[in-house]
Parts: structure tokens; C-alpha cells; sequence
């Protein structure tokens, strides 16, 4: 370029040669000195890497899903299932759980004992004041078993949703998303704390509320010792079986009827036969009973002639065995719900089928104790995917309602579908197995869901 004056103007000379030599460097020639373009220029053929004409590079976070979940290029992650991530997570999801489930039994202790405080300090042996708070310390123990295994789902939702809503706060979920984790790799420290917890809830329901109950009972404490009270009761009950009922007084520890009355009746429901006695005990033979000081009437058959009394057959007994099929481990354990029997009890009740009264709740409340070692997990993994579909970034008010609303109606539904099974409505597989596999599998899609956004 030429100034007014005629002279050029030597400050656009080295900008025009630096413009130059940029332009053959990238077109991989020697600048005007005969240099070969070096790193600080790139590679021939390529821009530089730096400065001018340098590629742009991506913010640390964005607020896009496909960007956070990407592995970027040349990177490759290894899973780590026990490394600082995965240790750091799942303490933390570890705290907010135990803190819920806390505050839970907590408030369900409140509302249990303090109604029935007076009556259970009235049930210490030792009423001095060291005897009075041993007893309650005990009988707090005694319930806290049995409330364990039925507020801890719904404590390992509130508590995982709580432990979400913090990762939403701090952004770590932003930094773990652009670390290379995908959601599917996430949710390691959230599986390792739902095994803990499914652990926690199988021994619960099956080892410790069984043996809690059975100690109450025994030594007739609180509620469930007035309730399954085993000892012999003066008021008799009735027991309906295919086409015979009984009425007696039930003597569950010696497996005996007293007073009994056995009413057989025919498929048309016309009275067959009565048998009344003072007591009656089970035969070696199963399905066999032994009634003792009683007697037996049979009404005459249909188309035979009619005696001159026309009351049919009747006969005194000092001692007389009749088919009765009336299972001796069901009668010793009759009016005990079936949640509270032990796993043996209950898997040898389970496995009478239909032949015994309430079949249909003690097969339910047999797979209910293998398939809630998987509620846990299932919830809390539904609750990170929710958590992780709605409120990834910022907090909504309506999406956190949503989330806390869905985990009390899962809590719900799980009780409801358990007490179908228990009344025959469902099947037993499908009552106890249906909803943790159900979440499992929602949880499972909204996580591949993610991480197909995140591939786009």
C-alpha cells in the first residue's frame, strides 16, 4: 500500500507476509525463510492447533444431554466397580438412605407405642424404674423388626430421590456426565447400596419379624400377644373345609380340637353325618383324626328306607378315628397371619397347595420373601431415573412432586398387589414378583433412553 505521499507504508508489510506464511503452512509449504511449519502451525494440511484459525472448543459444561452423556473422541472408560467414584456415591446415597429410614421408624414408633404405652409398661415383670425402661427399650426393639422390613422401601426411594436432588444442586451429575460416565455406568454405587438394602429387607421380613413376633407371643406382649394368644381360648371358632365344618375350641400348642362338631355335607349341600365329641387329636396317618367320649350320626342315604324315627343313624363312641382333612401344622399355627411364621413354617404351609385354608397367602408370602430382596433396588433405581429424566439440571417443583408422589404409590401398590395374592386374586408369582421386576424394567428403560440421547 502506497500513503498520501507517495511512500509505502511499512506496517502492513509484516502483516501481509505473517497472512502469507499462515496460508502455505496450512497448505503444508516452508514460510518465507524456508521453515517448515512446525507443531505450534499443525500438521500439513491441517489448521493450527492453536491461536488463529485453531478449532473451537467445547465449554466444560453445556447444558444439552448429548453432550454431557458423549465419551469423547479417542477416549476410552474402563468400569471400576469398587474405584473412588463408585466409593464416594454410594457412601453418599448410603447416608441419605439411612437417614430416611431413621426418620421413618421414628415417626412409626411414635404412632405405634405411644397409644399402648401405659398397657406395655403395665406388662413389666420388674416395675421398678431400671425394669420399666429395660422393658420398653425391648419391646422398642421387638417392633422395630418388625417395622424394618415394611417402611424400608419406601425409605430407600425417599432417601436415593434426596441423594438425586443434591447431585442436581452441586452440578456432580453435570461432572460425572462429562467425565465419560454414562447413566447405565452411574448407577454402580446405587446398585451396590440397593443389594445392601435388599439384604437388609429379606432378613427383616424373614428372620427378625418372624422371631419378634413369636417371642411376643410367647410371653404375650403387646398387640400381637393378645391377638395370636396359643393358649386354649373358651370362645370356639368355626373352620370350613371342601364339605366338612368344624366348630371346637382350638388348643394350638397340643394341635387338638375340644368340644368339637364336625358337619359333613354332601356336594348339594344336604347334611351327610355329624360327629360331636369331647376331643379329638391327629392319627399317625395323615388326614386321619382320633375323637374320644362322643358320638356319630348319619342321615339316612337317599332312596333307602326310612327308619321308624326317621332321624337316621346315630351311635355313642368311647374312642373312634375318622377322616378329617384338617392339617395338624396348620391347625398350630391357625390365625397367626402368615407374614409373621417362620420361613420353615411357611414353606412347609406353602407346600400343601390348596388342601389346607388360606393356601393362597401362604404360597404368596413365600415368594414374597425371595422377590423383595429385589424392592430395594427398585425402587431406588427408578427413583435415579426419574430423577435423572426430569430434574437433570435445575429443580422443578412439579417434577419433584411427581417423583415423591410416585414413590408413595409405588409403596402402595406393592401392598396391594401382596394382599390380592394373599386373597387369591393374583397369582402368587405374579403378586410378589410383578412390581420390583416392573420398576427394574421402567428404571432400565428410561437409563437406555439417556444414553441413546447422549449417542445422538
Amino acid at each position: 500500500m502506497r500513503r498520501a505521499d507517495g511512500h509505502r507504508d511499512r506496517r502492513y508489510r509484516g502483516t501481509r507476509r505473517r497472512h502469507l506464511d499462515r496460508r502455505r503452512a496450512d497448505a503444508g509449504l516452508p514460510d518465507h525463510h524456508g521453515h517448515r511449519p512446525d507443531a505450534r502451525h499443525g500438521e500439513p494440511g491441517r489448521g493450527p492447533l492453536i491461536g488463529r484459525g485453531a478449532p473451537r472448543a467445547r465449554p466444560l459444561v453445556t447444558g444439552a444431554i448429548s453432550r454431557l452423556t458423549s465419551t469423547p473422541a479417542g477416549r476410552s472408560f474402563g468400569l471400576v466397580p469398587l474405584g473412588t467414584f463408585t466409593r464416594t456415591l454410594a457412601l453418599a446415597h448410603a447416608r441419605h438412605v439411612a437417614t430416611v429410614v431413621a426418620a421413618l421408624l421414628i415417626v412409626g414408633l411414635t404412632l405405634d407405642v405411644a397409644p399402648r404405652a401405659d398397657r406395655i409398661l403395665a406388662q413389666a415383670a420388674n416395675q421398678s424404674a431400671l425394669g420399666i425402661t429395660g422393658h420398653l427399650v425391648w419391646y422398642i426393639a421387638l417392633r422395630l423388626a418388625d417395622l424394618t422390613g415394611s417402611l424400608m422401601p419406601l425409605g430407600t426411594f425417599l432417601g436415593l430421590f434426596w441423594s438425586e436432588v443434591t447431585l442436581t444442586q452441586t452440578r456432580e451429575r453435570v461432572v460425572i456426565w462429562n467425565g465419560g460416565r454414562t447413566p447405565l455406568q452411574a448407577i454402580v454405587p446405587l446398585a451396590i447400596v440397593g443389594a445392601l438394602c435388599g439384604m437388609i429387607q429379606v432378613a427383616s421380613i424373614g428372620i427378625l419379624r418372624p422371631a419378634a413376633v413369636a417371642y411376643q407371643i410367647a410371653h404375650g406382649l403387646g398387640d400381637y400377644g393378645e391377638r395370636f394368644d396359643r393358649r386354649l381360648q373358651d370362645v370356639p371358632r368355626w373352620i370350613t373345609l371342601d364339605n366338612q365344618m368344624i366348630k371346637a375350641r382350638l388348643d394350638y400348642r397340643q394341635r387338638r380340637l375340644v368340644d368339637v362338631d364336625v358337619y359333613e355335607v354332601s356336594a348339594d349341600s344336604r347334611l351327610v353325618s355329624r360327629v360331636a365329641a369331647s376331643s379329638a387329636r391327629p392319627a399317625a396317618e395323615a388326614g386321619r383324626w382320633i375323637f374320644t367320649q362322643g358320638s356319630r350320626w348319619t342321615a339316612p342315604r337317599e332312596g333307602d328306607p326310612t327308619p321308624a324315627t326317621g332321624a337316621g343313624d346315630a351311635w355313642w363312641f368311647d374312642e373312634e378315628t375318622i377322616t378329617l382333612p384338617l392339617d395338624p401344622l396348620w391347625l398350630e399355627n391357625s390365625g397367626i397371619d402368615a407374614r409373621y411364621l417362620p420361613q420353615a413354617t411357611l414353606a412347609a404351609l406353602a407346600s400343601r397347595g390348596d388342601g389346607i385354608p388360606d393356601a393362597a397367602s401362604y404360597s404368596t408370602w413365600w415368594h414374597a420373601r425371595f422377590a423383595q430382596a429385589f424392592l430395594p433396588f427398585g425402587m431406588m433405581v427408578l427413583a435415579s431415573a426419574m430423577a435423572m429424566t426430569l430434574i437433570a439440571h435445575r429443580l422443578k417443583f412439579s417434577a419433584m412432586m411427581t417423583i415423591g408422589l410416585t414413590g408413595y404409590f409405588l409403596h402402595v401398590a406393592t401392598n396391594i398387589f401382596v394382599w390380592l395374592g394373599e386373597y387369591g386374586r393374583f397369582p402368587p408369582v405374579v403378586a410378589t414378583w410383578g412390581m420390583p421386576l416392573a420398576m427394574i424394567g421402567v428404571a432400565f428403560a428410561l437409563l437406555i433412553r439417556l444414553d441413546r440421547m447422549g449417542q445422538r
